[in-house]
């Protein structure tokens, strides 16, 4: 055995054999990075620990269908090129300054007065009106569902307890009363912003109720004044007919004459007979048209038959309104019937998100305090005093396949507005080009018309003329005056049609009347 060094020959540190302690292992690295390491792993291992719940929450949710089939997409057609092509012919006149309503631009005072009653009388628009009133509600309870939740209980029984039931003794047939008042508040985190989704679909519900309540508007006004001048061209027509029909019976009265006398034949006097009762079976039929007008027109602003025998003969001496060549690039948007598709489309989206989030889990936090007694004299004391505070948490198990229904439910709504809005736009496309087509067709054929018609004047004036002079027989003029009545009718029906042609392109683009901004 080696005798121990003494300690005057050991090195500073350096300890005897008797009392020397095994030394362990020193850490690669040094002392600081073995610690850094261990503290690592301690902080690890509580993040995982803390990680457990969520790894859980996650782990519960539901699985997302894999057969969802792809969203539509929303078509947007053109129109440019045909709108152009067709623009060529239009003309019209304005007057200067002329701004307002769509329909105020024709210049009729009393067509004014008639749109005016309808959008206040309508009964359809007082329908339109609650659905938007209902809309807004629903936005109103989508937007409170996302706040805290609270309701406020009370109650007060008498009860009897059975005698041999479940509770004690010393309780078994007795009679008490139990007092409680509550109150409770609940909040939905909404960690997967369900609620949020669905206040943006309420929104854009309420938004495109709006816009439906706005083409209600836009298709009562069109209407009305579409009657209008429908009216005011039967009424013209049928004072023109009724004095065709005076002069067809002067024709025939003059050459029932002739042939008594045996300066005519029977065939002319056949002839103009023929034509008098044609003209007879038109002047019933405008009786009946003019009758007809009238009715509607007392239905379109919200009046019976009996005050729409009442209203006074429309008259088609209106102004064309003067149109543009090119209509904005966003005049399509401008429709209200397609901005309210839209906004359905926007709201089924907002839906199915809604219905996305209820396949993740979700929390609500819930808090109750109240006091709660057998005894009303002591329902107020501190004792009475009850709570209950705590999560609530909400797993998407078990209920797979509800939710995929549900989500399933809500991707068919999104689809099915996307289809709705594409044919709408085609529609209304197609609308716009063929009313634009058609006023510019209308504008050609009225000046074409109107050329016909100065001629046909010219014609009647020289038969007069000649007829005064003693060139001419009487039956000459009458022949000259029934061309120009109708051709004057004629002339008629078109000018009726030019300016349903310009209301139905207003009711097509909007009833927008700031066109002159046209890009």
């Amino acid at each position: 055995m080696t005798p121990p060094v003494p300690s005057v020959l050991r090195r500073p540190g350096e300890a005897t054999e008797s009392t020397a302690m095994p030394r362990s292992p020193r850490p690669k690295g040094g002392p600081l990075r073995g610690a850094r390491r261990a503290s690592l792993r301690s902080i690890w291992k509580g993040a995982g620990r803390r990680a457990l719940p969520l790894l859980g929450l996650l782990g519960s949710c539901a699985h997302l269908p894999d057969d969802l089939p792809p969203r539509p997409s929303l078509k947007t057609p053109a129109v440019a090129a045909t709108l152009q092509a067709a623009s060529g012919g239009m003309a019209g006149e304005e007057a200067a300054g002329a701004s307002g309503t769509w329909w105020q631009r024709f210049g009729r005072e009393d067509l004014n007065r008639l749109v005016d009653a309808a959008l206040r009388d309508q009964p359809g628009l007082a329908a339109a009106q609650a659905r938007l009133d209902a809309a807004q509600h629903m936005a109103r309870l989508a937007r409170l569902e996302i706040g805290p939740q609270y309701s406020t209980d009370a109650s007060l029984t008498r009860n009897r307890l059975s005698d041999n039931g479940l509770f004690p003794t010393d309780m078994a047939g007795k009679n008490y009363t139990q007092a409680g008042i509550s109150q409770r508040i609940t909040y939905d985190l909404d960690w997967w912003h369900r609620n949020g989704a669905l206040l943006r679909a309420a929104q854009s519900a309420q938004q495109a109720a709006r816009d439906e309540a706005a083409a209600m508007r836009l298709d009562v006004a069109a209407a009305v004044a579409e009657g209008y001048f429908t009216w005011a061209e039967i009424s013209s027509r049928l004072t023109q007919a009724r004095a065709l029909l005076r002069c067809r019976r002067q024709q025939l009265d003059l050459l029932q004459r002739r042939h008594a006398l045996g300066l005519d034949a029977a065939h002319p006097v056949l002839d103009v007979r023929r034509k008098l009762d044609l003209d007879e079976d038109r002047v019933r039929q405008l009786e009946y048209l003019d009758r007809a007008a009238r009715y509607r027109m007392g239905a379109l602003i919200g009046s019976d038959p009996d005050h729409a025998g009442t209203l006074a003969a429309p008259s088609l001496d209106a102004r064309l309104p003067a149109l543009p060549r090119e209509l904005p690039l966003d005049w399509l948007a401008r429709r209200p019937d397609i901005a309210a598709l839209r906004e359905r489309i926007a709201s089924a989206s907002a839906r199915s998100e809604a219905a996305r989030a209820e396949f993740y889990p979700n929390v609500n936090l819930g808090l109750m305090a109240g006091v709660e007694s057998l005894d009303l004299g002591t329902l107020f004391r501190a004792g009475s005093i009850v709570g209950i505070v705590g999560p609530a948490l909400h797993l998407p198990l078990f209920n797979g396949r509800t939710l995929e229904a549900r989500l399933g439910l809500r991707e068919a709504e999104y689809a099915g507005a996307v289809a709705a809005y594409n044919h709408a736009i085609l529609a209304a496309a197609q609308q716009g080009a063929d009313a634009h087509a058609l006023v510019a067709s209308l504008d050609q054929r009225g000046a074409l018309q109107h050329a016909a018609l100065l001629e046909t004047e010219q014609i009647r004036l020289l038969a007069t003329r000649r007829q005064a002079l003693g060139l001419a027989a009487p039956l000459e003029a009458l022949d000259a005056e029934a061309t120009l009545l109708d051709q004057r009718m004629s002339a008629t029906e078109t000018q009726g049609a030019r300016l349903r042609a310009r209301v139905a392109l207003f009711h097509a683009i909007g009833g927008d009347t700031s066109l002159g901004d046209a890009r």
